[in-house]
């Protein structure tokens, strides 16, 4: 009869510690800001003709070059609509302007330009029409044209569409999404343009953000869109949550008609001991935007 062999009961090895080498760091880059080095064209202001939005947007009056700014908020609240008129008036003060359309497609964008027609002359991608193509390299060469501004709706259908072409996990695509625009932020493209992004994002049901904190971290600032409560009056306003170019607390009304968009006048918020904040209100109402 075979005899069994034991197996023996001793203690693994040992892993054999790694002694950690700091690298060596030089410290050249460590300057006074004052010697900051920066292209006057990154400091430069694009403005929609869109009055009090260009106020509402910067303290100079203007988006700012080189930028990134996240809007979310809730459903059918009127994102799209609004980004999209502010990159048509960009679009018609002669700046290079793309809208890549990640959720819609040509038939739901062309009943938007028999409503506002102003949006027909937004150049726009469709990622629709290139599914038998990797939606990172799609993306990648696309801005590498080199644009004054461009919106992207939504963040999370690019991120999608990237993680499925390239099973990736949420964490890498969004790492991308972060590089790809800092990389045209700096006017790392073809035209050397310092490319400013408006980026509509979802949100839960619940109206939380979606996204990690490093998504968070690439924007200078972050636009909520949102629907009055019945007893304020139920209508729609914008607020900028956070604005590193511009103010925070501050509110602007806004209404969608059948084929206008009414801005209505900036209000501040101010603490207030009953309901928790007052608004007075900063600015007259903005003209209505006829199609």
């Amino acid at each position: 009869m075979n005899k069994i062999e034991k197996r023996g009961k001793g203690r693994p090895k040992k892993v054999q510690n790694i002694t950690y080498v700091p690298s060596v760091i030089n410290f050249d880059e460590v300057i006074k800001l004052k010697d900051i080095d920066m292209d006057p064209r990154m400091m430069e202001q694009m403005t929609s003709g869109l009055g009090n939005i260009d106020k509402f947007i910067s303290h100079e009056g203007g988006i700012p070059c080189a930028t990134n700014i996240m809007a979310c908020g809730d459903p059918g609240v009127g994102k799209t609509t609004i980004l999209l008129d502010v990159l048509s008036g960009v679009n018609n003060k002669g700046r290079k302007c793309l809208f890549i359309s990640g959720e819609m497609g040509k038939k739901q964008m062309y009943k938007y330009t028999q409503r506002f027609p102003q949006f027909g002359n937004i150049q726009t991608l469709f990622v629709s029409d290139y599914l038998e193509y990797n939606t990172k390299d799609v993306v990648e060469q696309v801005l590498d044209k080199g644009w004054d501004l461009i919106l992207i709706d939504s963040v999370a259908e690019i991120i999608d569409g990237v993680r499925d072409d390239n099973n990736w996990d949420r964490k890498m695509a969004e790492n991308w999404m972060v590089d790809i625009c800092t990389k045209n932020n700096k006017g790392e493209n073809k035209t050397n343009k310092y490319t400013t992004f408006l980026l509509i994002q979802q949100v839960t049901k619940g109206g939380v953000f979606v996204g990690s904190n490093k998504l968070k971290h690439l924007t200078d600032a972050m636009l909520e869109m949102r629907r009055e409560s019945d007893k304020d009056g139920g209508g729609t306003y914008m607020e900028f949550t956070k604005n590193r170019n511009g103010g925070v607390n501050y509110k602007m009304s806004f209404d969608l008609g059948s084929n206008n968009i009414s801005y209505g006048a900036i209000s501040e918020r101010e603490e207030d001991e009953d309901d928790g904040y007052a608004e007075f209100e900063i600015t007259n109402p903005e003209m209505v935007h006829q199609a």
